[in-house]
Protein backbone atom coordinates (compact mmCIF):
# COMPACT_ATOMS: atom_id res chain seq x y z
CA UNK A 1 0.00 0.00 0.00
CA UNK A 2 1.41 3.41 -0.97
CA UNK A 3 1.86 6.26 1.48
CA UNK A 4 -0.79 8.26 -0.42
CA UNK A 5 -3.37 5.52 0.11
CA UNK A 6 -2.48 5.18 3.78
CA UNK A 7 -2.82 8.94 4.14
CA UNK A 8 -6.28 8.88 2.55
CA UNK A 9 -7.45 6.21 4.96
CA UNK A 10 -6.02 8.12 7.93
CA UNK A 11 -7.83 11.30 6.82
CA UNK A 12 -11.13 9.46 6.46
CA UNK A 13 -10.82 8.01 9.95
CA UNK A 14 -9.75 11.33 11.46
CA UNK A 15 -12.70 13.15 9.87
CA UNK A 16 -15.05 10.48 11.24
CA UNK A 17 -14.03 11.65 14.73
CA UNK A 18 -15.37 15.17 14.29
CA UNK A 19 -18.61 14.95 12.34
CA UNK A 20 -22.18 13.71 12.70
CA UNK A 21 -22.80 10.04 13.56
CA UNK A 22 -24.33 9.44 10.13
CA UNK A 23 -21.38 10.88 8.23
CA UNK A 24 -18.92 9.21 10.60
CA UNK A 25 -20.40 5.81 9.83
CA UNK A 26 -20.15 6.42 6.08
CA UNK A 27 -16.55 7.63 6.34
CA UNK A 28 -15.53 4.67 8.46
CA UNK A 29 -17.12 2.13 6.14
CA UNK A 30 -15.36 3.81 3.20
CA UNK A 31 -12.01 3.58 4.97
CA UNK A 32 -12.52 -0.09 5.77
CA UNK A 33 -13.45 -0.91 2.18
CA UNK A 34 -10.31 0.87 0.96
CA UNK A 35 -8.15 -1.08 3.40
CA UNK A 36 -9.59 -4.39 2.22
CA UNK A 37 -9.45 -3.40 -1.46
CA UNK A 38 -5.85 -2.22 -1.36
CA UNK A 39 -4.85 -5.29 0.62
CA UNK A 40 -6.24 -7.54 -2.12
CA UNK A 41 -4.58 -5.47 -4.83
CA UNK A 42 -1.23 -5.65 -3.06
CA UNK A 43 -1.57 -9.42 -2.72
CA UNK A 44 -2.26 -9.78 -6.45
CA UNK A 45 0.69 -7.56 -7.40
CA UNK A 46 3.00 -9.41 -5.03
CA UNK A 47 1.89 -12.79 -6.37
CA UNK A 48 2.73 -11.72 -9.94
CA UNK A 49 6.16 -10.60 -8.76
CA UNK A 50 6.80 -14.01 -7.30
CA UNK A 51 5.72 -15.80 -10.47
CA UNK A 52 8.09 -13.59 -12.46
CA UNK A 53 10.99 -14.38 -10.16
CA UNK A 54 11.06 -10.92 -8.62
CA UNK A 55 11.48 -10.06 -4.95
CA UNK A 56 8.20 -10.21 -3.05
CA UNK A 57 7.04 -7.95 -0.25
CA UNK A 58 8.89 -8.40 3.02
CA UNK A 59 7.29 -10.29 5.89
CA UNK A 60 7.72 -8.32 9.10
CA UNK A 61 7.06 -8.77 12.80
CA UNK A 62 5.79 -5.64 14.52
CA UNK A 63 4.73 -5.10 18.10
CA UNK A 64 1.69 -3.30 19.46
CA UNK A 65 1.52 -2.43 23.16
CA UNK A 66 -1.69 -1.93 25.12
CA UNK A 67 -1.67 -0.13 28.46
CA UNK A 68 -4.10 0.57 31.26
CA UNK A 69 -6.71 -1.34 33.22
CA UNK A 70 -8.22 -2.83 30.06
CA UNK A 71 -4.98 -3.54 28.23
CA UNK A 72 -5.68 -7.22 27.59
CA UNK A 73 -9.23 -6.48 26.48
CA UNK A 74 -8.07 -3.84 24.02
CA UNK A 75 -5.53 -6.32 22.73
CA UNK A 76 -8.44 -8.56 21.78
CA UNK A 77 -9.49 -5.87 19.30
CA UNK A 78 -6.10 -6.15 17.59
CA UNK A 79 -6.45 -9.92 17.46
CA UNK A 80 -9.93 -9.56 16.00
CA UNK A 81 -8.78 -7.15 13.30
CA UNK A 82 -5.93 -9.45 12.28
CA UNK A 83 -8.24 -12.43 12.08
CA UNK A 84 -10.95 -10.45 10.28
CA UNK A 85 -8.60 -9.30 7.54
CA UNK A 86 -7.07 -12.78 7.45
CA UNK A 87 -3.55 -11.99 6.26
CA UNK A 88 -1.70 -11.34 9.54
CA UNK A 89 -0.94 -13.77 12.35
CA UNK A 90 -1.41 -12.27 15.83
CA UNK A 91 0.78 -13.69 18.62
CA UNK A 92 0.38 -12.83 22.30
CA UNK A 93 3.37 -11.24 23.99
CA UNK A 94 3.48 -10.34 27.69
CA UNK A 95 5.38 -7.35 29.07
CA UNK A 96 3.74 -6.97 32.53
CA UNK A 97 1.91 -4.76 33.26
CA UNK A 98 1.70 -4.00 29.52
CA UNK A 99 -0.15 -6.37 27.18
CA UNK A 100 1.69 -6.93 23.92
CA UNK A 101 0.76 -8.29 20.53
CA UNK A 102 3.15 -9.40 17.81
CA UNK A 103 1.79 -9.01 14.29
CA UNK A 104 3.44 -11.24 11.70
CA UNK A 105 2.65 -10.58 8.06
CA UNK A 106 3.56 -8.73 4.91
CA UNK A 107 4.44 -5.12 5.65
CA UNK A 108 1.37 -3.58 4.01
CA UNK A 109 -1.00 -6.01 5.72
CA UNK A 110 0.51 -5.35 9.14
CA UNK A 111 0.08 -1.62 8.51
CA UNK A 112 -3.63 -2.19 7.80
CA UNK A 113 -4.10 -4.13 11.03
CA UNK A 114 -2.39 -1.43 13.10
CA UNK A 115 -4.47 1.34 11.51
CA UNK A 116 -7.79 -0.37 12.15
CA UNK A 117 -6.80 -1.53 15.63
CA UNK A 118 -5.86 1.99 16.72
CA UNK A 119 -9.19 3.31 15.48
CA UNK A 120 -11.30 0.54 16.97
CA UNK A 121 -9.65 0.94 20.38
CA UNK A 122 -11.07 4.45 20.54
CA UNK A 123 -14.55 3.40 19.51
CA UNK A 124 -14.49 0.46 21.89
CA UNK A 125 -13.64 2.63 24.90
CA UNK A 126 -16.25 5.25 23.98
CA UNK A 127 -18.91 2.56 23.47
CA UNK A 128 -18.01 0.86 26.75
CA UNK A 129 -18.28 4.08 28.74
CA UNK A 130 -21.64 4.86 27.16
CA UNK A 131 -22.91 1.35 27.93
CA UNK A 132 -21.65 1.49 31.50
CA UNK A 133 -23.44 4.78 32.24
CA UNK A 134 -26.69 3.22 31.06
CA UNK A 135 -26.28 -0.18 32.78
CA UNK A 136 -24.14 0.30 35.87
CA UNK A 137 -27.24 0.27 38.09
CA UNK A 138 -27.44 -3.48 37.38
CA UNK A 139 -24.11 -3.88 39.20
CA UNK A 140 -24.67 -1.40 42.03
CA UNK A 141 -24.42 -4.03 44.77
CA UNK A 142 -21.53 -5.92 43.20
CA UNK A 143 -17.86 -5.83 44.20
CA UNK A 144 -15.52 -3.62 42.19
CA UNK A 145 -13.92 -6.71 40.67
CA UNK A 146 -17.28 -7.80 39.27
CA UNK A 147 -17.90 -4.33 37.84
CA UNK A 148 -14.51 -4.30 36.17
CA UNK A 149 -15.13 -7.75 34.77
CA UNK A 150 -18.40 -6.51 33.25
CA UNK A 151 -16.64 -3.63 31.50
CA UNK A 152 -13.93 -6.04 30.40
CA UNK A 153 -16.57 -8.36 28.97
CA UNK A 154 -18.09 -5.53 26.98
CA UNK A 155 -14.76 -4.75 25.33
CA UNK A 156 -14.14 -8.37 24.44
CA UNK A 157 -17.64 -8.62 22.99
CA UNK A 158 -16.92 -5.45 21.02
CA UNK A 159 -13.78 -7.06 19.62
CA UNK A 160 -15.68 -10.12 18.41
CA UNK A 161 -18.38 -7.95 16.84
CA UNK A 162 -15.84 -5.81 15.01
CA UNK A 163 -14.02 -8.91 13.78
CA UNK A 164 -17.26 -10.30 12.36
CA UNK A 165 -17.97 -7.09 10.47
CA UNK A 166 -14.46 -6.81 9.03
CA UNK A 167 -14.47 -10.48 8.04
CA UNK A 168 -17.77 -10.02 6.18
CA UNK A 169 -16.45 -6.95 4.34
CA UNK A 170 -13.39 -8.95 3.35
CA UNK A 171 -15.52 -11.87 2.13
CA UNK A 172 -17.67 -9.59 -0.04
CA UNK A 173 -14.63 -7.87 -1.53
CA UNK A 174 -12.96 -11.19 -2.35
CA UNK A 175 -16.12 -12.38 -4.09
CA UNK A 176 -16.24 -9.18 -6.14
CA UNK A 177 -12.57 -9.48 -7.11
CA UNK A 178 -13.19 -12.49 -9.33
CA UNK A 179 -11.81 -15.97 -9.85
CA UNK A 180 -8.39 -16.71 -8.44
CA UNK A 181 -8.36 -14.07 -5.70
CA UNK A 182 -8.83 -16.58 -2.89
CA UNK A 183 -5.97 -18.69 -4.21
CA UNK A 184 -3.71 -15.62 -4.26
CA UNK A 185 -4.66 -14.74 -0.68
CA UNK A 186 -4.18 -18.35 0.42
CA UNK A 187 -0.67 -18.32 -1.06
CA UNK A 188 0.06 -15.08 0.79
CA UNK A 189 -1.18 -16.53 4.08
CA UNK A 190 0.89 -19.69 3.59
CA UNK A 191 4.08 -17.62 3.40
CA UNK A 192 3.17 -15.94 6.69
CA UNK A 193 2.33 -19.30 8.27
CA UNK A 194 5.72 -20.64 7.23
CA UNK A 195 7.38 -17.67 8.92
CA UNK A 196 5.40 -18.16 12.12
CA UNK A 197 6.16 -21.89 12.13
CA UNK A 198 9.82 -20.98 12.18
CA UNK A 199 9.44 -18.77 15.21
CA UNK A 200 9.61 -19.93 18.80
CA UNK A 201 6.53 -18.51 20.50
CA UNK A 202 4.92 -18.80 23.89
CA UNK A 203 1.23 -18.58 24.59
CA UNK A 204 -0.34 -16.73 27.47
CA UNK A 205 -2.89 -18.44 29.68
CA UNK A 206 -6.49 -18.08 28.61
CA UNK A 207 -8.50 -15.47 30.48
CA UNK A 208 -11.64 -16.12 32.51
CA UNK A 209 -14.94 -16.17 30.65
CA UNK A 210 -16.53 -12.77 30.06
CA UNK A 211 -19.62 -11.54 31.86
CA UNK A 212 -22.31 -12.86 29.49
CA UNK A 213 -24.53 -9.77 29.50
CA UNK A 214 -21.79 -7.21 28.95
CA UNK A 215 -20.16 -9.39 26.29
CA UNK A 216 -23.41 -9.44 24.30
CA UNK A 217 -23.76 -5.65 24.46
CA UNK A 218 -20.13 -5.21 23.41
CA UNK A 219 -20.53 -7.67 20.54
CA UNK A 220 -23.51 -5.72 19.22
CA UNK A 221 -21.65 -2.42 19.55
CA UNK A 222 -18.60 -3.83 17.76
CA UNK A 223 -20.74 -4.74 14.76
CA UNK A 224 -21.85 -1.10 14.52
CA UNK A 225 -18.45 0.45 15.30
CA UNK A 226 -17.49 3.88 14.04
CA UNK A 227 -13.79 4.49 14.37
CA UNK A 228 -11.22 7.25 14.83
CA UNK A 229 -7.65 7.83 15.89
CA UNK A 230 -7.56 9.58 19.26
CA UNK A 231 -5.59 8.34 22.25
CA UNK A 232 -7.18 5.78 24.57
CA UNK A 233 -7.39 6.20 28.33
CA UNK A 234 -8.85 4.03 31.07
CA UNK A 235 -12.08 4.78 32.94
Amino acid sequence: MTEAKLDLIAKLLAKAESTTPEEAEALTEHAERLIVKYGIEQAQIDERRGLQGQTQEQIVTERMLFRGVYAKDLREIGIGVARGLGAVRPILAEYPPIAGLLLVGHASDVSQVKTLTTSLQVQGMVAMRTWWLAHRHHYIDQREGVKRRARSGFLRGFAVGAMSRIHESHRVMVDESGTGTELVLASRRSRVDATVDGMRTSHARQRRHADAGSFAYGHRSGLDAQTGGQAVSAL
